[in-house]
């Protein structure tokens, strides 16, 4: 019924060649997706430091809600340990509403608590005592220095902290040891003793019961005398630190007192050299020249505050005329042009605008600029007219 085929001829299936065989201590890469879902995730942590250094904490905010995943607590240094360096009080609790750890440490095992107490009495209230109430604990975390956020305030260690307690093990521990060694040494005593002096009547030896009442009688009032000397530095300590801040607010009103006083200098040599300049323009301009109304005041000029030769400025040919009046009489023409050259020169544009430019209101500028033009070549005709 089927075809039958010769030995050397019969199909042979096709299959692929197997794997290569794995090698021992061959390390394998992890797949490119986890690589690209860290990369994103760094970026995104990034894009999160980056918005809360600015102060866009509602992009920050937003992007976390897009991308619950990301460590907030991510970056050297910690945001929170950013926050507290840039005084930034709104970061900080967006940090904290959003789950930072107030303990966790940067390369220098600091904490946020470390970073909060170097910023001085300033962020007590405002850094160190929000992070203080979310994580208590962080308060005996040391860095790699061996200092706590309470050290560097100037507080000592926390009184019925850790360290007190593994002290008060260590002295029980060494009482019980100091117990068993009593007892052994009384033990072999009395049994040397009878060994030796077997003939003669010993005296009867404190009990076992009441040596070891006397020991503890003796251990407990050791230990009531130390508390009482740590007791009693305390206080030192305390006033110590009362006396550090009583030396800060008495330099701080020092301080206050020495930049009040050289406002007030700065005050009186403004309006002193205020007046000095009014003294200068009344004689650069002439004995005829009004006081400009703003100059006694230490204001900028305006058009009418300049001392034009006729009150409030007008027409340049009737100003040129004033000043002609002003001058020697028409008979000495030598001397009248003496006269009609020192006022070009006074009333020249470019020496008006580089002596008298930083005293007028900028939006008066053009306008006064314009007069002073006008007169300028008025004055020039009339000293072409008597050549």
């Amino acid at each position: 019924m089927f075809p039958s085929f010769p030995p050397e001829a019969t199909p042979r299936k096709h299959t692929s060649p197997p794997p290569p065989p794995r090698v021992l201590g061959e390390k394998r890469h992890p797949p490119r997706s986890s690589m690209a879902s860290t990369s994103r995730r760094q970026r995104r942590e990034r894009r999160f430091r980056r918005y809360l250094s600015a102060g866009r904490l509602a992009r920050a905010q937003a992007l976390l809600r897009r991308h619950p995943g990301l460590d907030v607590d991510a970056g050297q240094p910690p945001p929170l340990h950013r926050a507290c360096a840039r005084h930034d009080a709104p970061a900080l609790c967006l940090l904290l509403r959003l789950g930072a750890d107030p303990a966790h440490q940067d390369r220098h095992g600091n904490t946020a608590l470390h970073a909060a107490a170097r910023q001085g009495p300033d962020a007590y209230t405002d850094f160190f005592l929000p992070l203080l109430h979310r994580c208590p604990s962080a308060l005996g975390v040391k860095n790699k220095d061996g200092k706590t956020p309470g050290q560097i305030l100037g507080w000592g260690p926390p009184w019925g902290s850790a360290e007190e307690e593994e002290e008060d093990a260590s002295k029980e521990h060494q009482w019980r040891q100091k117990l068993q060694e009593e007892l052994e040494d009384e033990w072999q005593e009395v049994t040397g003793w009878l060994e030796d002096y077997a003939s003669r009547e010993a005296p009867e030896p404190e009990s076992f019961s009441a040596w070891s009442d006397r020991l503890a009688r003796e251990h407990a009032q050791k230990c009531r005398q130390q508390r009482e000397a740590t007791g009693a530095c305390r206080p030192a300590r305390a006033e110590g630190a009362r006396l550090g801040w009583r030396r800060l607010e008495e330099e701080r009103r020092l301080f206050q007192e020495r930049a009040r006083t050289k406002e007030e200098e700065l005050r009186e040599s403004r309006a002193r050299r205020a007046q000095e300049r009014a003294q200068e323009a009344r004689r650069d301009l002439g004995p005829g020249a009004q006081q400009p109304r703003g100059v006694g005041r230490g204001n900028l000029w305006r058009f009418g505050d300049v001392p034009w030769p006729c009150p409030g400025g007008g027409d340049p040919e009737a100003m040129a005329a004033a000043l002609v009046a002003r001058g020697p009489p028409l008979a000495e023409k030598e001397a009248l042009r003496r006269y009609l050259r020192a006022q070009q020169v006074r009333w020249h544009p470019d020496r008006f605008l580089q002596r008298f430019g930083s005293q007028i209101e900028a939006w008066e500028l053009g306008r006064v600029m314009g007069a002073v033009t006008a007169l300028s070549q008025a004055l020039n005709r009339r000293a072409e007219a008597l050549k």
